[in-house]
C-alpha cells in the first residue's frame, strides 16, 4: 500500500522527482567516474605491463632491490651469465636485455619529452622475448643503428634513414634504421624507446661493457615456469636472481598498484567524496523543502487515520526509490564522466595511459549503496521532522516553514562555533584541525538563518533602489523565508569553503616552496627541470656539467644526483653532490658538524630524519648501492633545510663507483662576484644545445618552474571541485523551482496586480543570485578560516617547517564572481518558467 501510494505520488510530481534525483545522480556519478577511471588506469598498465612479459618464462636479475618504485632499473649482472643460463637444461632460448636512461632529440635540437620514462636498450631479436614489433624498417645491425618508438617518431616528425641525436645522457649520433610498436600501442604508456643493436648498447647505455641489465628466457615447450626458474638459479652466483616470469610481472603489476595507482585512486576518491558531501545537503535542503511543502498532505494522511511511522515510512520509501533510480543513472553517466576526466586531464598537461573504459561489478556494488545510503540519510531528518505534524495544526494552514527559528538551534550552533573557533585559534596540529574544521561548519550551518535575518536587511538594503520592484521582492523572499534561504546556500557554502581552503593551501605551499628555494639556492644559475627526480625534472650528462664548470666567470659547479639506496634496510631517496665546495651552492642551515667534504664515507642528514632514525652526530649507518655492495657511513653533519636536496647527502665520489647510470638530474652554479649572469646563461645554454637543451634558469626562473609544477597539480584540482559547485548550483536551482511552485498564487496576484513577466524573471533570478552569493561568500570566510588552521596544522611548528599563510585573492575573487553568475544562471529557468504561468491559473491554485 506504502509503495503504490509513494509511487503514485512521486508520478504525480515529476518536477519535484527529477530535481530531488538530479543532486543523487551528480554525486555517484562522480564516484562511478572516479572509480571506472581507476580500473581502467589498472587494467591498462598492468596490461601493458604483462604484455611486456608475456612470453618471458624466467627473468634472470641482480638480487639487490633499492627500491619498489615503478620502472626502476637494478644494478646490472655479469655478461658471462647468458651462455651459462643458456646451457641450462629446459632453455630454449636467452637473450641479454640492456635498458637504461635515453632521450631521442628532435629536429629542433631539444630532447622529446613525455609522460613517462626516456629509456634506451638493446633490441631483441626473439619476438617471444619482447613486446615491441617493428612496424617499417629494419631492426638495427650497426652500433650507431637505432629503432625507436612510434610515438616518438611522430612527436619528432623522425622516419627511418633521418639522422638524429640520443642522449644516453652523452650525446650519441644514431642513423635511424626502423620504428616499432609496442604490441598494438605506439609506445609504453607515456613512455619512450630507442633500441641499438647489443654491441651499441653496451657501448652507450650500459656502463659496465661487461655486464647485462637482465637475461630474459623462453622456456622449452612444456617447462614449468617455477621448475626452470628453480634450475637456472642452481647455475648463478649468490648475488643473482632467477625469477619466473609470471612472478616478475605480478611484482611489477603491484609495484604500481600500490605505488602511483593507490595514491590516484585515493585522489580521485577524496573527491568523489566530497562532492557527495556536498550533494548531501543539497538532497537534505530540498527534501526539507518538499516535506514543507506537502504539511496539508501528510495532515489529510493523519487525519484520515494515518500514523506517524505510516508518514515516515512512505517519505522514506520515496527517498529509497530515487536514490535508487539516481543512483543507478549516476553510475551509468559515470562512464561518460570517466571519460570526460580523462580528456580534461590530458588538456592540462596530464596524458593517462588509459585505454578504453573499464566497468567492474565492484564499481556497481559501492556506487549503489553508497548514492542509495546517501539520499536516505539526507531524507531521514526532513521526513522525522515531517512525520511528527499534528493533523489539527497542519489543516489550520499550510505554511512551508515557521517564522520562529528555534532557540535550541541557534544555542548549539554558538555553542559549536565558538568551541571551532577556539580550537582552530588555541590548538595546533592534526588534532586540532580534525576538531575544528567540523565544529565550525556545524556551528555555521545551524546558526547560519538567524545569521541571515539579523545581517540579511543591512546587506540588501540597497536592492529595492538599485533594482526596483524586483530587487524589493527578491529581498523580501529571501528575509521572509531565513531557513530556507541557509538551506539553499549550505551546498554552495561547503563548496566554495572547499575550494578556498584547497586555494590558499596551494597558494602557501608555492609561496613558501619558492622562499625555502630561495634561501636554499645560493649559486645563480640552475641547468635542468624544476625537480631533481622523477621524469619532470629529466637529466643529463654529467659531461655538461664537467664544461660549464670551464666557463669564465663560473666559480663553484656541482651536479645533483639521484642515489637511491637502502638505508639499514630502508629504501631511501639520497642526492650525491660535490661535497668539497657544499656551502658555496646551499644554504642548508647547518646545526651541528659539517656538511662538506663528506668524503667516501661522510653522510649529511637533515635534522628531522636524524630524529626519526634516532641519530646524533657520530652515528652510523649502512648504506646497501643497487650494485649489492654494502657499506657504513658516518653521520658527519646536520642540516634544517631540505628543500632541493632532501634529507640525506653523500659524496659524489662514494657513489660514483655503484651508480646504476651516468646522469646529473640537475646542476647547480655559482659565479664570481661582479660576473653578469645574462652572459654566463648566454654561454651555458650554447653548450646545452648539444645535450638536448635542457633548460637554464637564473634562480627566480628556477624557482618558478617549481611553483608550475604545483600549478598543474591545483588546476586538476580545481576541476574536479568544479562538480562539487556544479552540485551546489543545481540546489539552488531545485530550491528556486520548488519555492516558486508553492508561490504560484502568489505570483499569479503579482501579475494580476500588474507585475510583468520581466519583472517576476528579475526577481527570481536576483534571489537565485542572493542566495549564492550569501552562500560564496560564508562559504569564503569559513574556507579562509580553516585555511589558516590548516596551514598551521600542516607546516606549524610540529614539523619545524612553518609555512606563509598566502591567499589568493584573484582567484577567491573569480570564485565569488563565478558563484554569483552560476546563480543568476541556476535561477534563470525556474524563473522562466515562473513567469510563464497562466494568471487566472495561478490565482486558483492552492
Amino acid at each position: 500500500m506504502l509503495i503504490r501510494l509513494s509511487l503514485a505520488n512521486l508520478w504525480a510530481r515529476k518536477r519535484r522527482l527529477v530535481g530531488l534525483s538530479l543532486a543523487v545522480l551528480l554525486g555517484t556519478a562522480f564516484l562511478s567516474g572516479a572509480l571506472v577511471l581507476a580500473d581502467t588506469m589498472s587494467s591498462s598498465i598492468g596490461g601493458l605491463i604483462r604484455d611486456s612479459g608475456a612470453g618471458t618464462d624466467v627473468v634472470v636479475r641482480n638480487a639487490t632491490a633499492v627500491t619498489d618504485r615503478p620502472g626502476s632499473q637494478r644494478a646490472g649482472i655479469d655478461a658471462a651469465l647468458v651462455d651459462r643460463v643458456r646451457a641450462v637444461p629446459g632453455v630454449a632460448a636467452a637473450e641479454p636485455v640492456i635498458q637504461g636512461y635515453g632521450q631521442v632529440v628532435g629536429k629542433d635540437g631539444k630532447a622529446l619529452t613525455g609522460n613517462g620514462p626516456r629509456t634506451a636498450g638493446n633490441w631483441v631479436p626473439d619476438p617471444a622475448l619482447t613486446p615491441y614489433r617493428l612496424a617499417t624498417g629494419r631492426a638495427p645491425a650497426k652500433p650507431d643503428e637505432v629503432v625507436i618508438d612510434r610515438a616518438t617518431a611522430k612527436q619528432g616528425h623522425l622516419a627511418p634513414g633521418d639522422r638524429a641525436t640520443v642522449l644516453t645522457p652523452g650525446p650519441v649520433p644514431v642513423t635511424i634504421v626502423g620504428v616499432a610498436t609496442f604490441g598494438d600501442e605506439d609506445a609504453f604508456g607515456g613512455g619512450s624507446y630507442t633500441a641499438f643493436d647489443l654491441e651499441g648498447a653496451r657501448q652507450h647505455v650500459q656502463r659496465d661493457p661487461g655486464k647485462v641489465g637482465t637475461i630474459a628466457v623462453r622456456a622449452v615447450a612444456g617447462t614449468d615456469q617455477k621448475e626452470l626458474a628453480a634450475r637456472i638459479q642452481r647455475a648463478l652466483p649468490a648475488d643473482t636472481q632467477a625469477l619466473p616470469g609470471k612472478a616478475a610481472t605480478g611484482e611489477a603489476v603491484d609495484a604500481v598498484e600500490d605505488g602511483f595507482l593507490k595514491v590516484f585512486r585515493t585522489f580521485l576518491t577524496v573527491f568523489a567524496a566530497i562532492a557527495l558531501v556536498v550533494a548531501a545537503f543539497s538532497i537534505n535542503h530540498t527534501f526539507s523543502v518538499v516535506a514543507a511543502q506537502r504539511t496539508r498532505e501528510v495532515a489529510l494522511m493523519r487525519a484520515l487515520g494515518a500514523s506517524r511511522g505510516q508518514v515516515l515510512r512512505q517519505a522514506l520509501i520515496e527517498a529509497l526509490l530515487i536514490g535508487v533510480v539516481a543512483s543507478a543513472a549516476g553510475l551509468a553517466a559515470g562512464l561518460g564522466l570517466a571519460a570526460g576526466l580523462k580528456e580534461l586531464f590530458a588538456s592540462i598537461g596530464f596524458t593517462l595511459p588509459a585505454r578504453g573504459l573499464v566497468f567492474k561489478a565492484a564499481t556497481a556494488l559501492t556506487v549503489l549503496p553508497v548514492g542509495i545510503l546517501v539520499t536516505a540519510f539526507a531524507a531521514l531528518v526532513p521526513a522525522v521532522r515531517g512525520s511528527r505534524v499534528a493533523p489539527v495544526t497542519a489543516l489550520r494552514g499550510a505554511g512551508a516553514e515557521q517564522a520562529r527559528l528555534p532557540r535550541r538551534r541557534l544555542v548549539a550552533g554558538l555553542a559549536l562555533l565558538a568551541a571551532g573557533l577556539g580550537t582552530g585559534i588555541v590548538g595546533g596540529g592534526m588534532v586540532g584541525l580534525a576538531v575544528a574544521a567540523p565544529a565550525v561548519l556545524a556551528g555555521v550551518l545551524l546558526v547560519a538563518p538567524a545569521g541571515i535575518r539579523a545581517a540579511g536587511g543591512p546587506l540588501t538594503a540597497l536592492l529595492p533602489r538599485l533594482r526596483g520592484a524586483p530587487g524589493a521582492l527578491a529581498r523580501g523572499n529571501l528575509l521572509r523565508s531565513p531557513r530556507r534561504t541557509a538551506g539553499a546556500a549550505t551546498a554552495m557554502l561547503l563548496g566554495i569553503a572547499i575550494v578556498t581552503v584547497f586555494a590558499v593551501f596551494a597558494a602557501s605551499l608555492k609561496e613558501g616552496s619558492g622562499a625555502e628555494t630561495r634561501k636554499v639556492v645560493a649559486g645563480q644559475l640552475v641547468i635542468g627541470g624544476s625537480s631533481p627526480a622523477g621524469w619532470a625534472g629529466g637529466g643529463h650528462s654529467p659531461e655538461l656539467t664537467r664544461r660549464t664548470a670551464q666557463i669564465p666567470g663560473v666559480e663553484v659547479v656541482s651536479g645533483l644526483r639521484n642515489a637511491t639506496s637502502l638505508v639499514d634496510g630502508h629504501s631511501r631517496q639520497m642526492l650525491a653532490v660535490d661535497s668539497a665546495r657544499l656551502d658555496r651552492l646551499f644554504n642548508l642551515d647547518v646545526t651541528g658538524g659539517r656538511v662538506t667534504a663528506l668524503g667516501s664515507a661522510g653522510m649529511a642528514v637533515s635534522k628531522s630524519a636524524a630524529k626519526d632514525r634516532g641519530w646524533v652526530l657520530g652515528s652510523t649507518t649502512e648504506v646497501t648501492f643497487p650494485d649489492g655492495a654494502r657499506q657504513r657511513f658516518t653521520v658527519t653533519g646536520l642540516y634544517d633545510r631540505t628543500a632541493i636536496v632532501g634529507d640525506y647527502l653523500i659524496d659524489r665520489t662514494a657513489w660514483e663507483s655503484h651508480a646504476d647510470a651516468a646522469l646529473d638530474a640537475a646542476t647547480v652554479l655559482r659565479l664570481a662576484p661582479g660576473v653578469a649572469t645574462g652572459t654566463v646563461k648566454a654561454e651555458v645554454e650554447r653548450i646545452a644545445k648539444d645535450y638536448g637543451a635542457p633548460p637554464v634558469r637564473d634562480r627566480e626562473g628556477f624557482v618558478a618552474a617549481r611553483a608550475e609544477m604545483l600549478q598543474t597539480l591545483v588546476a586538476v584540482v580545481y576541476v574536479l571541485l568544479a562538480l562539487a559547485l556544479l552540485i551546489a548550483l543545481g540546489g539552488i536551482a531545485n530550491t528556486l523551482s520548488l519555492a516558486a511552485h508553492e508561490r504560484t498564487r502568489e505570483l499569479g496576484l503579482l501579475r494580476a496586480i500588474g507585475a510583468a513577466r520581466a519583472q517576476v524573471r528579475s526577481a527570481l533570478r536576483w534571489e537565485s543570485t542572493l542566495v549564492a552569493v550569501i552562500g560564496a561568500a560564508a562559504g569564503l570566510v569559513v574556507g579562509l578560516f580553516l585555511g589558516w588552521v590548516a596551514i598551521r596544522a600542516i607546516g606549524g611548528a610540529n614539523t619545524g617547517a612553518a609555512l606563509p599563510f598566502a591567499v589568493p585573492s584573484a582567484q577567491l575573487a573569480v570564485l565569488v564572481v563565478v558563484g554569483a553568475v552560476g546563480g543568476l544562471a541556476a535561477g534563470a529557468r525556474p524563473a522562466a518558467r515562473a513567469a510563464r504561468l497562466p494568471v487566472l491559473r495561478s490565482i486558483s491554485a492552492e
